[in-house]
Order: C-alpha cells, then sequence, then structure tokens
C-alpha cells in the first residue's frame, strides 16, 4: 500500500499549484523577480512610477563555481533580464564581491549579453571605497589571506594529504572564482575581474556606510532604502557565528590566522611579522639578531627535522573558510520601506552574525507616512519586514534567531531562498545548507516560502498572495 501524503505536502502542493495559475496582476507597488540559475543570487525588483512606467533596481548575479555549464545558465538570464527591461537597469546593487553575486558578469558567462544593458548607476558597500582607510586594510587583509590559501593548498598537495581536505578548500575558494582542479571556466581575476568591469562600464557609482540618509530610488515616489550593513566596527565585521563562541575573527593586537600563515609562507607585509608568529613565550625562545635570523634557522636543510609544514598545513581549511566569512560579513544590507504603509522589504546578501548584531548601533529620524516625525531602529523595521530575502543560501550563520528571524513578526512574511540543496550536498559537501531547523522555522512563520530549487510553495493557497513560480524564476506582486 502507497504511503500517504502528509496534509503539509499536500498544502505546499495545492499552493504551487494555485499560485501557477493565478492571474499575473497589472498593476503593483513593488514586483520581486528571484531567478532559479542555481546556487547564486540574483534579483530584479521593479517599482512603477506615477505613469506606471517602471523602474529596474537589480541585486546580484552570480552562480557557485562547480555549476554544471554556467555559461549557459547564466546567459538565459541575463537575456531574460535585457528582455524585461527593454535594457536599461536603473540602479544594480552588489552585496559583496562572491563568485555565486557575481560570476554572470564575467567573460566566462554572460558579459556580452550585460554588455547591451544600460545601467543608471551601481550601488556597493563602503568596504568598496578607495578612499576609506579601512575598506583599504581590510582588502589588503584579504589579498594576503587569499595569496596565504593558494600557497598552502599547493603545499598540501605535495604532502599528498586527503584529496577531501583539498576539495573543501577548493569548495570555500570558489566563491573568489579561484577554480579547483575539476572547476575550470573562471576567468583570470576571479571575482575582482567581474567587479572591474562593472566599474568601467557604469560611470554613477555610489558607496554607502550604515546608518546613512535614507536612499531614494531615481524617479520612485514612496520607497526609501535604510542601509543596515555592513558595520565599520572590525570586530563585529569578523564575528561569523551566533551564539556562544561566535566566530574566530581578529580582534585588538592578537594576531589573525592570515598574518601567521603570511608571515610562516613567506609572503609577509610587515617587518619581523614572523616573531609574531612564534609559537613559544619569548623567555622559551631562542635568542635571535633578526626575524630574518630566524627565519633562515628554521628553513636551514641543517635543521629540517624540527619542521612541522605538514601540521600546521592541516588546517588551511580554517583559513579558507575565514576568508569566505569575513567576505559574506561586508555585505551590502539593504531595507525597503514602502512609506505609505511601512511595510519593509529585507535583502541581506550573505551577512552574517557580526552584520545582523551591529544594526541596533543605528536610528533613523525620518518622517512616516502620515507626514508624522519619528525615529526608526532596525527592531522597528524588522517587525514590519513582509518580505525577506533569505541570507546565504539558508546557512547557519546567515540568520540570526532572537535579533533577526523572530522580530518579523508580520502576519504576511513571505521569504525567498536562493538555494540548490544538490549541488551544497552532493558537489560542494556543504550537508547543512539549507540548515533544516531554519528551513522549519521559515515555512512556520511565512504565508508563503519559495526556494529556487523547489517548484512547491510552502504556505495557505488561500492568501491571494502574488506569488507566481516559472521555470526560470519566482515572482512576488505586492
Amino acid at each position: 500500500m502507497p504511503a500517504k501524503k502528509s496534509p503539509a505536502k499536500t498544502a505546499r502542493k495545492s499552493a504551487a499549484k494555485a499560485a501557477s495559475k493565478r492571474e499575473v496582476p497589472t498593476k503593483f507597488r513593488v514586483r520581486i523577480r528571484m531567478y532559479r540559475q542555481g546556487l547564486g543570487d540574483c534579483f530584479l525588483l521593479t517599482f512603477p512610477k506615477k505613469d506606471r512606467t517602471p523602474v529596474h533596481l537589480m541585486i546580484d548575479c552570480g552562480v557557485v563555481l562547480g555549476t554544471k555549464n554556467p555559461a549557459a545558465i547564466m546567459e538565459k538570464v541575463a537575456e531574460d533580464l535585457r528582455a524585461e527591461t527593454d535594457g536599461k537597469i536603473d540602479v544594480l546593487v552588489i552585496t559583496h564581491e562572491h563568485w555565486d553575486h557575481l560570476s554572470g558578469f564575467t567573460t566566462g558567462q554572460a558579459q556580452g549579453s550585460f554588455d547591451k544593458i544600460d545601467f543608471g548607476q551601481l550601488w556597493l558597500a563602503w568596504t568598496e571605497d578607495p578612499k576609506d582607510d579601512l575598506a583599504q586594510q581590510l582588502r589588503k587583509e584579504r589579498e594576503a589571506k587569499k595569496k596565504a590559501s593558494a600557497e598552502t593548498k599547493a603545499r598540501l598537495k605535495k604532502l599528498k594529504v586527503s584529496p577531501k581536505r583539498i576539495q573543501r578548500m577548493e569548495a570555500l575558494l570558489g566563491f573568489l572564482g579561484i577554480a579547483g582542479d575539476g572547476d575550470g571556466g573562471a576567468p583570470a581575476g576571479g571575482t575582482q575581474a567581474a567587479l572591474d568591469y562593472l566599474k568601467g562600464k557604469i560611470k554613477k557609482q555610489q558607496t554607502f556606510k550604515p546608518g546613512s540618509k535614507p536612499l531614494a530610488i531615481p524617479g520612485v515616489d514612496g520607497v526609501r532604502i535604510y542601509v543596515l550593513g555592513p558595520p565599520e566596527d572590525k570586530t563585529k565585521l569578523h564575528k561569523t557565528n551566533p551564539g556562544k563562541g561566535q566566530g574566530y575573527g581578529l580582534t585588538g593586537q592578537d594576531m589573525s590566522l592570515a598574518d601567521a600563515y603570511s608571515a610562516a609562507l613567506g609572503i609577509e607585509e610587515t617587518p619581523c611579522s614572523a616573531a609574531r608568529a612564534q609559537p613559544f613565550a619569548p623567555t622559551f625562545r631562542r635568542a635571535a639578531s633578526d626575524c630574518k635570523a630566524t627565519s633562515e634557522r628554521y628553513l636551514s636543510s641543517d635543521e629540517s627535522w624540527r619542521n612541522i609544514d605538514g601540521d600546521w598545513l592541516a588546517v588551511g581549511e580554517r583559513l579558507a573558510l575565514q576568508l569566505d566569512n569575513d567576505t559574506n560579513n561586508t555585505s551590502l544590507v539593504l531595507a525597503f520601506e514602502l512609506v505609505e504603509t511601512g511595510e519593509v522589504l529585507l535583502f541581506v546578501g550573505d551577512a552574517q552574525a557580526g552584520n545582523w548584531l551591529s544594526w541596533d548601533d543605528y536610528t533613523w529620524k525620518v518622517t512616516d507616512g502620515q507626514g508624522v516625525k519619528q525615529e526608526v531602529k532596525a527592531a522597528d523595521l524588522l517587525a514590519r519586514t513582509i518580505f525577506y530575502k533569505v541570507g546565504h543560501h539558508g546557512s547557519h550563520n546567515a540568520t540570526l534567531r532572537e535579533k533577526g528571524l523572530e522580530r518579523m513578526t508580520s502576519p504576511n512574511l513571505v521569504a525567498m531562498m536562493p538555494v540548490d540543496e544538490k549541488v551544497a550536498h552532493e558537489t560542494k559537501g556543504w550537508l547543512h545548507m539549507p540548515l533544516p531547523g531554519l528551513v522549519d522555522r521559515l515555512e512556520e512563520k511565512c504565508v508563503a516560502f519559495a526556494r529556487t530549487d523547489n517548484d512547491k510553495i510552502a504556505g495557505d493557497p488561500a492568501t491571494g498572495l502574488g506569488l507566481f513560480e516559472t521555470p526560470l524564476f519566482f515572482e512576488y506582486y505586492l
């Protein structure tokens, strides 16, 4: 006898069927299109002007390294974007420098199609501001980590360590467009090349800091945008994991994992950084006239028996993970407020714990839909959130509980999650993406919840929500 279908699964199938048959609205306040290219982000938001002509705002466009036939997939997405917008996108938002958010703009994927689209403005986080001292310091640290990670991977291969360990490192480095042995297709320059292409193509560029004056979309009335992140506090920027013992980031004068690797590999940027990488307290060290002498003694063939290269290189995966998490936490986080109703659409990129926790640091003074002056904080925006773009494909550290999802108390909450569980599990080995507990909670809280790898829309088909599914994208009309 065949097993009975659960009521929940039956309801979801009915919801998906009902959503597909609904009549697409001709009038709306905003339309959100989430493309289904795989494990990666690509969103198109469309707002009407007073005369109902559309204004288009696009957020990211990429797919994770290792995806099968990425060029064909991203070309299809880019061509749909061009057709839908008549070749004109008013604002392009790039949340952060990761391959699964930028790859579509590379020569190996859909750059040719994007050449035919006119972008009015490019919006970036303050971390891309060449005049910002902290931004340049963070970029320097990131480049050091990338260099150390690549060298570590090469040395691990020479030591013939477990292939799985190297594969895990490659999966993490793939977020920066650094191809592994079996990936291919990553152009020279990786994510930086994609970002350089956009900066060269789009003349009007802006970078934004959290807590700054709310933004306006050119030509659109009644919508203001709050910049929530990334934080300018380096401690919070490096805080990646929620809960006790969150993150292994760098604070104060502690030596970073990247600095230690750089020193040991001989690629340190500052004098005597090798001395800071010493594993023993000064009273237990042998005296050395300078750092160079210490390094030369360690590398001497006569002293090779003392080397522990195979041991310390074994934690290379941790360095790659730190590099990945730190970049995620530089995500530009935007909350779109529909002023008349106070409803909020939240797009968090891949922001992780420290980014989320920093939002409470800011207060905005604005005028509400009735003309009343008020102060707005992150908790207010989350309480009024009716749409949530689930962060980092539903990973364990990209949606906070108490200061995140549980603050989203609107009875009309809708969520969309760009994820491909099969690729995450089978290709990348990320067995907790998406996190089952998070998926369960989203299905409980949301009146509608869609994920790119699933045709089923969790929720009540009787709500009349404007959520539609096609093979290429999901759309939500509000």
